[in-house]
């Protein structure tokens, strides 16, 4: 008897192959993220082993528990922002909630995003399920509502990008040479925000446009698979009303501008708190010369986004433009400065914490408007 070889193979081996995939994928996650501790831990120490730890310690103690209490504002003030540009896209969309639960969103969204290795995607994830679960947004209207939101975030960055460069242009001059050995670093940041300005132009107009979401549907159909083909259609319905809700916000300029504003805004007030916490430590700088450095140690933070927070890999960069800059002690300094903000980031994620797990029964299940 002659067996015909199928180029299939049995639906057992199919399930095993997977399986070592999935686990090789696995395990591949796991290591990059023990990879990022261990860069975030490598640049941590170099960040602090140079301290004078009792000139640290009498720093910290110098600002006193008010002044601490204080530097928790302006983190409070860029969340307010945040809060408020997302409840203006959506409300844009025709979903409108209450101020109240979109801080707590927020509030739950970044701390997670602060606390775990590649945060960001896990909080637009648990972004997309707070908006349907506690402020009655569904799928379609909230993949639309994320996607504008991204797009408005980019540009405010851009805009901050523009506005430190006006600001401290030179101060980037001046920190170039001691950090990179050449002039290119304000170059650098010059080149970086027309990426941001690029991509957020190219997304708002790719998502305004109202096609987005059907090539994608059109792409995912051309999958193999007869289920996974049944899947993407049973989907149809979603992908149409996505398009639909994005090409809507087009017609809200208004609101999406106001929005964009207050991400500015956001931006701005992040700022000013390492601006407010250089001050408390005695440390005789600008806001010109804090946002000439901010922005580039968040293109640095988002570039190392497997590290949580940017632990470490931000800090050093905080040691190295004080040092840059000319400030004295810049070492010690630098120490204190990252751990008081550290500190600060580790009550925000506890509050944050608090949120999602006390919304889940405060909120319950917001139900969906037509």
């Amino acid at each position: 008897m002659i067996v015909l070889a199928s180029d299939k193979p049995p639906s057992g081996a199919r399930e095993r192959s997977g399986a070592r995939a999935r686990a090789r994928s696995g395990a591949g996650g796991v290591a990059l993220k023990w990879l990022g501790v261990a860069v975030a831990a490598a640049a941590l120490w170099s960040t602090l082993r140079g301290a004078d730890f009792p000139g640290v310690g009498a720093l910290i103690a110098s600002v006193g528990a008010p002044m601490m209490a204080l530097a928790l504002l302006p983190n409070l003030v860029a969340r307010l922002f945040q809060a408020e540009a997302s409840r203006r896209v959506f409300d844009a969309l025709g979903r409108p909630a209450p101020f109240a639960r979109y801080l707590s969103l927020t509030l739950s969204t970044e701390a997670l995003g602060m606390s775990v290795p590649a945060g960001a995607a896990l909080s637009e994830s648990v972004t997309f399920y707070l908006l349907h679960r506690w402020c009655g947004v569904p799928g379609p209207q909230g993949v639309a509502g994320i996607a504008a939101r991204r797009s408005l975030i980019l540009l405010a960055n851009a805009a901050y990008v523009a506005i430190a460069l006006a600001l401290g242009f030179g101060h980037l001059e001046r920190a170039s040479r001691p950090l990179l050995g050449a002039p290119w670093l304000p170059w650098l940041v010059v080149l970086s925000g027309l990426g941001l300005l690029a991509g957020a132009l190219a997304l708002a107009g790719a998502l305004l446009s109202g096609n987005v979401a059907s090539r994608v549907f059109a792409r995912l159909r051309r999958l193999p698979g007869r289920r996974v083909r049944a899947y993407v259609d049973a989907r149809a319905a979603g992908f149409a009303a996505t398009d639909r809700h994005a090409a809507a916000l087009g017609e809200r300029r208004g609101a999406l501008a106001a929005a964009a504003l207050l991400l500015l805004g956001m931006w701005l007030a992040e700022g000013l708190e390492t601006l407010f916490l250089l001050r408390l430590l005695g440390v005789d700088i600008s806001l010109a010369e804090v946002l000439s450095f901010e922005v580039v140690l968040a293109m640095l933070r988002a570039a190392a986004f497997m590290v949580p927070s940017g632990l470490g890999v931000q800090d050093a960069g905080y040691v190295a433009f004080l040092g840059a800059l000319g400030v004295p002690g810049a070492v010690t300094v630098g120490a204190a400065f990252v751990l008081i903000k550290r500190a600060k980031e580790i009550v925000w994620i506890a509050l944050g914490l608090l949120v999602f797990f006390g919304g889940r029964v405060v909120y319950r299940e917001a139900p969906e408007r037509a």
